[in-house]
């Protein structure tokens, strides 16, 4: 018979599916990288965000200093980042602590906490606060 020739042009069947299970593994390798790209990017963005926030909350105590320390510290932090438009995250809440209210420069530190795909998150910032 002409195929026990060995002459003839092809792949078998067994090269086609042996080939066809390399090149599936490949594209679910690919398809999970690219997977864990995406939290990885939606991860940071929370991140960014959350610093990007802090940095108003700083820039706002900054401005407030020129009055003293007493205003920076009085302020209800909170309610003013509600209002000042920062809470873009889900569940996000910006808290702020000082160590010592009445040192100068006081220490603040601020706190970033929002809901990332059904996860607590939250990233802490400290800096320090000046009568200007």
């Amino acid at each position: 018979p002409s195929f026990l020739k060995g002459n003839e042009e092809g792949f078998t069947l067994v090269e086609v599916v042996v080939s066809t299970l390399i090149v599936a593994v490949g594209i679910v390798a690919l398809l999970g990288a690219f997977l864990s790209g995406l939290i990885l990017v939606e991860s940071g963005r929370g991140m960014a965000i959350a610093s990007a926030d802090a940095r108003v909350v700083f820039e706002e105590m900054r401005r407030l200093s020129s009055g003293g320390i007493a205003p920076v510290t009085a302020r209800d932090w909170a309610a003013w980042s509600r209002g000042a438009g920062l809470i873009t995250l889900q569940d996000e809440t910006v808290a702020v602590r000082f160590r010592n209210p009445a040192a100068d420069p006081v220490e603040a530190t601020v706190t970033v906490s929002w809901l990332e795909k059904n996860r607590n998150r939250s990233s802490v910032f400290t800096g320090f606060v000046t009568r200007r």
